[in-house]
């Protein structure tokens, strides 16, 4: 069967080169109307030379990704519409987090995310209108791994994943589908980073196959699922989560205890799960299992004890951050309380003073102040051990009526909020070659879920931060790891009914939160979920996929006919953790040449 292109408005950022050229060149001939985005006009009006003397229809729409209404305007006026956006614009501002400046972390969020926002936000009036659009984000294996050097890039990279979740639940009553691609390919972009042997078996000519498949008229019904892809392999990801432990939710529930069952919560050989929208089923079986669960055992000597650990902790006025404070004060610890208020940041300091720790009011917004809140530690306790990234926000709203203001607020708070506070906090960790940073993601962060572009993007670009950072500060023991925690605070206030806010109290998350804060935690970049007593790990699980010939690019059509073996999970599906294993089955390819090639 041949996938129907034919007048499909076909609109494609950052394509005045790499990628997205190929992606114009594989439409070209295929009867779409093809809009060329990029921000050299040059570059944009030789691509579209090339599509016209393919025999195809294409004009130029020069800007920036950041003011996408103006990109799709130029798209109506020569085409009336759009019906497939392309995400592929991208930079690179690489660099080691000790040396990255706060504008190298703020272009690679503009032009990825926000950028990202601003053209899928113009198109999508147009989209629910027509009752159809097709939406591909571009991740990368760095947002999906993490990356030594690419904080900035890999938060960017992770956050497109769950946009694309999002919007593909906002768009179903549309016939609107979104999905992402991690795609391994030569590109201005990785030139400068890979060398010329490994480039040449990285055409981009093997992107564009995947892209039809998910853009056709006719192609599979494939929503807000994510692809990884280069050199002739092609093959779906997916979030896995491990069966985990459940502890009593009493005073047996120590970071000790904890440290006791810490291989059972990773422990993926059975009763794993694939994880879904909500957690309603799993939230009453904890729910009905509480009354019934002993206290908890406790792990080897010595006892808990963070007597001279100074901990600092964002947003910790009240909710998840106050339990927290209140949790490491029973152990001793000294405990430094941010809010952007003093009363409530003083009321959670007299606390911490009456439960044995230590108390220091900081207050100060994050990201403006967190250099700030770090010299309070330093002026009060000498230092710092700790850093729990825990401030935020909610602003749910239908993207529909989302505004770019309320996106952007979402990531400077969540995002850049950890991202400097983990820089204010670094050089202190870095000279005493020790640090425990605890940065808060959630599960609607690896789900999406509908109303919450901005809250789970955030979240989600999170994980990736977290998993870059923990590359970057293993060698100098700085241990970084990711919560998803669901509890009854301020902010789920607003969508919990009263009993679930009563049995999820903060509290149930605090004794995860301080073991991974502690020395006893030995594990770093972890994605960890938890909600009343329970504790499991997210992972990630690759389907074994199909390959074509390395030096043969195949039709769309020959990949749509292999789709079942592209989102097949069997028992050849492996888990990745880093950014070499994934390489692993794409680099092995190089050598398959169609006069040998395994199908």
């Amino acid at each position: 069967m041949s996938l129907d292109f034919k007048d499909l408005v076909v609109l494609i950022t950052g394509a005045g080169g790499g990628i997205g050229r190929a992606y114009a060149l594989f439409f070209a001939p295929r009867g779409a109307k093809i809009v060329i985005n990029d921000v050299n006009a040059a570059n944009a009006e030789k691509v579209v030379g090339e599509v016209k003397a393919l025999g195809g229809q294409a004009v130029s729409a020069v800007g920036s990704v950041t003011d996408g209404q103006k990109i799709v305007d130029a798209a109506v006026a020569a085409y009336g519409t759009v019906h497939v956006l392309l995400n592929n614009a991208g930079i690179l501002r690489d660099k080691s987090f000790r040396k990255m400046s706060e504008k190298e972390f703020d272009d690679i969020i503009a032009i990825h995310l926000n950028g990202a926002f601003s053209m899928t936000k113009a198109v999508w009036p147009l989209m629910r209108k027509q009752k159809f659009g097709r939406i591909v984000n571009t991740s990368s294996p760095a947002g999906i791994y993490g990356n030594g050097g690419q904080t900035n890039y890999s938060a960017a990279k992770m956050a497109l994943i769950t946009f694309s979740r999002v919007l593909s639940f906002e768009g179903v009553k549309y016939d609107i589908k979104a999905n992402t691609i991690a795609p391994l390919a030569a590109s201005p972009m990785t030139e400068t980073v890979m060398t010329k042997e490994v480039l040449e078996h990285l055409t981009p000519d093997f992107i564009p196959p995947l892209i039809g498949v998910l853009t056709a008229k006719n192609g599979p019904d494939v929503k807000g699922r994510t692809f990884e892809l280069g050199a002739g392999y092609y093959g779906e990801i997916r979030w896995q989560e491990s069966a985990g432990y459940t502890f009593k939710t009493d005073s047996s529930f120590t970071p000790s205890a904890v440290d006791h069952k810490w291989n059972q919560i990773r422990d993926f050989s059975k009763g794993s799960k694939y994880p879904d929208v909500t957690d309603g089923a799993e939230m009453m079986e904890i729910l009905e299992l509480q009354p019934s669960l002993p206290p908890n055992e406790q792990g080897p000597p010595p006892p808990d004890s963070f007597k001279g650990y100074t901990v600092i902790i964002t947003g910790a006025g009240g909710g998840l951050g106050r339990a927290y404070a209140l949790h490491f004060a029973r152990f001793g610890a000294n405990v430094v309380v941010n809010d952007v208020a003093e009363g409530p940041a003083q009321e959670t300091v007299n606390l911490v003073n009456q439960a044995g720790g230590v108390g220091a009011v900081a207050v100060g917004f994050v990201p403006n102040d967190s250099a700030k809140i770090v010299q309070v530690a330093v002026d009060k306790f000498g230092g710092a051990h700790a850093l729990i990234n825990n401030a935020g926000i909610l602003r749910d709203k239908a993207f529909v009526n989302m505004t770019e203001e309320s996106f952007t607020q979402m990531l400077d708070i969540h995002v850049k909020g950890s991202w400097s506070m983990a820089k204010a906090v670094w050089p202190i960790f870095h000279k005493q070659n020790y640090g425990r940073i605890v940065n808060t993601s959630s599960p609607n962060g690896v789900n999406g879920a509908h109303g919450q572009a901005n809250y789970a993007t955030a979240k989600a670009a999170i994980i990736g931060f977290t998993r870059s950072l923990a590359i970057e500060g293993k060698k100098n023991n700085i241990l970084v790891n990711a919560l998803a925690p669901s509890a009854g605070t301020q902010m789920t206030a607003t969508v919990w009914p009263k009993e679930m806010l009563e049995m999820f109290k903060p509290d149930t998350v605090a004794p995860i939160v301080a073991y991974l804060a502690s020395q006893r935690c030995h594990d770093t970049g972890l994605i960890i979920k938890t909600q009343g007593g329970r504790a499991s790990e997210y992972r990630w699980e690759r389907a074994f996929g199909v390959v074509f010939p390395n030096d043969k690019v195949p039709t769309a059509e020959e990949l749509a006919a292999k789709w079942k073996e592209v989102t097949y999970f069997d028992k050849r599906a492996i888990h990745p953790q880093n950014n070499s294993e994934s390489k692993a089955q794409i680099v092995a390819n190089f050598n398959n040449r169609s006069s040998k090639a395994r199908l």
